[in-house]
């Protein structure tokens, strides 16, 4: 019990410190502006760091979606807890101050589409952001977020190297150039509203067909308060094939240390299946994830989509599976 007790109040310790840089990463994005001197070039590979873990649960009311049944599997308390939000949804000021007293900070992605109704959606299409069609929308949400006060990530126009959404480019008719517009145009929206504690994560697909639109799309590192990317190993079947951490997101991370030389690296999401040899493959690859990630330069985070979606995506699809998430949180969070 006593054990139980300083886990908590380590854990406690840690997330204040991760909100804390996260404020700070807020302020200075605000102090350092265009003009400051960009850092020189930076080797991908650095000395072994830590890493924040977080998580993405559903509302599926499965035991492994409970964020205390997630926290106890892992071993640790998250220090991020990913959400979903359509621009017509309210405001879900409840789950996030949930998260908040749970000790982790929120990544909220806020989606400008209808859920279920696929990609092409033009009446969502970057024209739309852009021409003012959702701003009542954004200003609405901008308000309610600033007056609520906690450190929180949005995460909008996600994976839009992706052809997944309505805000996608090349899909809907969109452009890169209209995708970068149209995130300074919703960033511009929260700064008016004075939503100060809000960090801005501009996170695109980790896929090598995208990395010329993920360029394209740049709306440039004084507009971005922290990096996202997300990638997937979906083992073999559909036109796929198995792939280490490396190989999903080393060019990617590549391309997004030399389009913006100094903020912060989040995986955003990623997960992966089991193989062949049933908990063994998922296993190796999970401990071979974190490992990675813990080299790479600049990469401070990874959230798990604890989800059965596509596939199995949980953590704990097999009980190797699990163990490896387990210790890799232990070795590679300092929680």
């Amino acid at each position: 019990m006593c054990q139980l007790t300083d886990s908590r109040e380590r854990s406690g310790v840690h997330v204040r410190a991760l909100a804390r840089r996260l404020l700070t990463v807020l302020v200075v994005s605000v102090a350092v502006g265009a003009c400051s001197p960009e850092p020189s070039a930076q080797s991908s590979q650095s000395a072994p760091h830590a890493l924040d873990w977080g998580v993405f649960v559903p509302d599926d009311q499965a035991g492994s979606s409970d964020l205390a049944v997630v926290t106890d599997m892992a071993g640790a308390t998250p220090g991020y807890v990913l959400r979903f939000a359509a621009i017509n949804d309210q405001v879900p000021l409840g789950a996030l101050s949930a998260i908040t007293a749970g000790g982790a900070v929120p990544i909220l992605t806020l989606e400008l589409w209808q859920p279920g109704a696929g990609p092409e959606q033009p009446a969502y299409s970057l024209r739309r952001i852009l021409a003012g069609d959702f701003d009542s929308r954004l200003e609405a949400w901008a308000r309610i977020l600033a007056d609520w006060g906690s450190p929180l990530i949005l995460r909008t126009g996600h994976e839009m190297n992706s052809t997944f959404y309505p805000w996608s480019v090349r899909v809907n008719g969109n452009t890169a150039v209209e995708s970068a517009a149209a995130w300074r145009h919703v960033r511009e929206i929260f700064r008016r509203a004075g939503a100060d504690n809000v960090a801005f994560m501009w996170c695109p697909d980790a896929s090598a067909d995208g990395l010329g639109d993920m360029a394209a799309a740049f709306p440039g590192a004084d507009s971005i308060d922290v990096l996202g990317l997300d990638g997937y190993n979906w083992g073999e079947g559909d036109g796929r094939s198995w792939r280490s951490a490396a190989e999903i997101f080393g060019d990617s991370l590549a391309q997004l240390r030399r389009l913006d030389p100094r903020h912060d690296i989040v995986i955003a999401e990623t997960a992966g299946v089991e193989g062949p040899r049933s908990g063994i493959d998922k296993a190796d690859w999970i401990y071979g994830l974190f490992d990675y990630l813990a080299t790479q330069d600049r990469v401070t985070g990874v959230v798990w989509f604890q989800a059965v979606k596509e596939r199995d995506w949980r953590f704990n699809s097999s009980p190797q599976a699990q163990e490896a998430f387990r210790q890799s949180v232990a070795k590679h969070s300092g929680r």
